[in-house]
């Protein structure tokens, strides 16, 4: 793997040719730049080999950095949008679909996990996987949940940061001018200085300050992150997703149990500066599952509302002081609450 990618699968102790494969896809945020998720996903990895609960599947946690955030000189690709990273993003979970078809023979079940702007690709990448089976155009992996780590998905623009980034990015050329001085100021800068001063100025743990000057230093890293963040701030508006994302008994396609709406986990900051809270809290509001299943009330519909509500996805607002960018020092803690998603998941969808 190079530094772009990230990959842990199943040990020699657990690998078995007759269980299920599990393919644990992860989504960056802006920076993308994936061994920031490093420990998060060695995290999880050893929480899910650990566990009982699944003793006969075998998992792959993977995760790519999004495009722009190569960290060597070599082929330096031109400045992706926000779009332009969704097609990327879908390119590389197939090409991770097809790698395991190929190394098992069997084709992996797939759970996606999107952290911040990495939560809109997922419920993008889900809504084209929705339209390739309905389209009936050929038989498609089964997709069958996602969590998503404090999610931008409505409204960026309005939360604290955004409202800032959103007036600076407004600026014309700013990602152009703002990277040039960033370089011009940096290149007399050596890279184990700035490791230095971030590690230990900025106390940022040894992977977070190595991967951070990395992105410092890279060829169009800085540029990258400011373009996507104006596309972020122009296109994350209003929920612009249906009841194939968010609600109530989607039809099976060609998978008989591709059944994603189902099982989709939110899981917020309590004080993020990326979200406001007028924002998340109309949005759980108006699609998260609210009523315990106990609690049966008949339907126009005929069916009873909390058979309804029991499709809309979870959502859950943290209860301590985990940041946004959990990953720089609290992966420990994320990878648990993970764990038991993501072992949810798996359980609500083989009793479909």
């Amino acid at each position: 793997m190079d530094e772009t990618t990230l990959y842990y699968g199943p040990s020699t102790s657990r690998c078995n040719s007759g269980a299920q494969e599990y393919l644990i896809f992860l989504i960056p945020g802006n920076p993308g730049l994936i061994p920031y998720y490093d420990p998060f996903l060695s995290a999880l990895h050893h929480l899910l080999e650990a566990s009982t609960t699944l003793p006969s599947s075998n998992f792959h946690l993977c995760g790519h950095s999004l495009r722009g955030f190569e960290t060597t000189d070599g082929n330096v690709p031109h400045l992706a949008g926000l779009q332009d990273q969704i097609r990327y993003v879908d390119d590389r979970l197939y090409d991770r679909v097809d790698e395991i078809r190929h190394n098992t023979g069997h084709s992996p079940k797939v759970i996606l996990m999107g952290h911040s702007v990495g939560a809109y690709i997922l419920l993008e990448i889900i809504r084209r996987h929705r339209m390739r089976i309905e389209s009936m155009m050929h038989q498609d992996f089964d997709l069958i949940g996602g969590v998503l780590l404090f999610p931008t998905i409505t409204h960026i623009a309005r939360s604290p940061s955004g409202i800032v980034a959103s007036t600076l990015l407004s600026i014309p050329h700013s990602a152009y001018i703002a990277s040039t001085v960033a370089k011009a100021f940096m290149y007399f800068i050596p890279s184990s200085f700035l490791y230095w001063l971030i590690r230990y100025v900025m106390r940022f743990p040894d992977h977070a300050a190595r991967t951070t000057a990395a992105f410092i230093k890279s060829p169009i890293g800085i540029e990258e992150s400011l373009f996507l963040g104006k596309d972020e701030m122009d296109q994350i508006t209003d929920d612009r997703w249906g009841k194939e994302i968010w609600g109530a008994a989607t039809e099976p396609g060609t998978n008989s149990k591709d059944t994603i709406s189902s099982n989709l986990v939110f899981f917020w900051g309590r004080h993020d500066a990326w979200v406001a809270k007028r924002t998340r809290n109309d949005l759980i509001n108006a699609r998260g599952f609210r009523e315990p299943p106990s609690q049966k009330k008949r339907s126009s519909s005929g069916l009873t509302d909390s058979l309804v509500e029991e499709w809309k996805p979870s959502m859950f607002i943290d209860d301590g002081r985990i940041p946004h960018g959990f990953c720089i020092k609290h992966s420990e803690v994320v990878a648990e609450k993970v764990q038991t998603w993501v072992e949810d998941i798996i359980i609500n969808h083989e009793r479909m």
